[in-house]
């Protein structure tokens, strides 16, 4: 049997069901090896290419049942509609350069939401309506965060760090640039990885060519966690995965 995800980004079980836009064959394999179904974000052609067919641009999960998507994504939210999600759409669909590609890219840890909440999409905001906003200079902030547990972040960006330790967050401050991300100088952590269970962390790439891996690998350590890298190319950014179905 299944159960939607409570927590954004912390499954208490192995996942069973993500949002993934990436249509890289290694990470797909890795997926159906795992029996982890992919529902597909579309590729928006209104923003960078680059980033466009990204998950975390596309859609931000609260918990449970509930998600918020980019109103353009009619085939997303009718998939998400039948598995028995309760779906809410943004204002207007997400278009142009920044800031108006981050309307959804928020970091949801607990009932704590971290970004530039200036930015975001109105309906989304209504819906966290009852979080704390923690506010940080990074707009792509979801790309930019990897949520280990409920107290723990690992992080390439200083104003997330700062923030998020002066709130009693532990925080593992990580440097940019062994990231991949065609088009770009370089790419983000969170885009680069993501939990499918309990206490396991998926990197896509291999982890272990990043500069920080040994402070890395001994944070997760710390917080129990172990991890898996979908091959041994250099890590990349895919957008992340969004873990909404899981086992019981």
């Amino acid at each position: 049997m299944i159960k939607f995800v409570e927590n954004p980004n912390l499954p208490d079980n192995d996942v069973r069901v993500i949002i993934c836009g990436s249509d890289d064959k290694d990470v797909l394999s890795f997926f159906k090896e795992n029996e982890i179904d992919v529902i597909k974000s579309k590729r928006n052609k209104f923003i960078d290419p680059a980033v466009s067919f990204h998950s975390d641009m596309a859609a931000i999960h609260l918990g449970n049942e509930k998600i918020v998507i980019d109103k353009n994504q009619a085939e997303l939210r009718s998939k998400l509609l039948s598995i028995g999600m309760s779906v809410t759409d943004t204002k207007h669909p997400i278009k142009g350069s920044y800031p108006c590609d981050v309307k959804l890219n928020f970091t949801l840890i607990g009932k704590t939401s971290v970004g530039c909440h200036r930015f975001a999409d109105e309906h989304f905001a209504c819906e966290i309506d009852n979080f704390e906003k923690l506010n940080v200079k990074q707009g792509y902030c979801k790309c930019s965060v990897l949520v280990v547990d409920n107290n723990a972040l690992i992080t390439d960006d200083v104003s997330v760090s700062r923030i998020m330790s002066e709130k009693g967050f532990e925080c593992l401050l990580i440097q940019k640039g062994d990231v991949a991300l065609p088009g770009h100088e370089y790419g983000f952590i969170g885009g680069a990885s993501g939990k499918i269970s309990n206490n396991k962390i998926i990197f896509f790439g291999n982890i272990r060519n990043h500069r920080d891996f040994s402070a890395i690998e001994n944070f997760l350590k710390k917080h129990s966690c172990t991890f898996v890298c979908t091959d041994e190319k250099a890590l990349r950014d895919i957008g992340g995965i969004i873990p909404i179905i899981e086992a019981l």
